[in-house]
């Protein structure tokens, strides 16, 4: 069994894939310029499981977040976030290679 937690201003972009256990909540203590106190993803975004997302922060298009990563701060486009605080691990494609789906 497994439970997701989507606040109510929660933003989710086309082709994202959520696992179980996930939360994406609110700071209501800090908004951002637009007045959001709520997570926006980006496109085609995985979010591992267990993971929990917190705040009104920006999650750029094309990136991974690990399994039970708490991610407090915007997130750039197309990298991998690990870790307790979530931090850039790596970048999933190079700029020679660019993106070759």
């Amino acid at each position: 069994m497994g439970g997701l937690i989507i606040g109510g201003e929660t933003v989710i972009g086309a082709n994202c894939d959520v696992r179980q256990n996930v939360t994406f909540g609110g700071n209501f203590n800090k908004v951002n310029a637009k007045g959001r106190s709520q997570p926006t993803l980006g496109d085609n975004i995985s979010v591992g499981a267990g993971a929990v997302i917190l705040g009104p922060v920006y999650i750029g298009s094309n990136t991974i977040i690990g399994a039970n990563t708490v991610v407090t701060r915007d997130v750039e486009e197309g990298v991998i976030v690990f870790g307790v605080p979530g931090k850039v691990i790596k970048k999933r494609w190079s700029e020679e290679t660019g993106r070759k789906l």
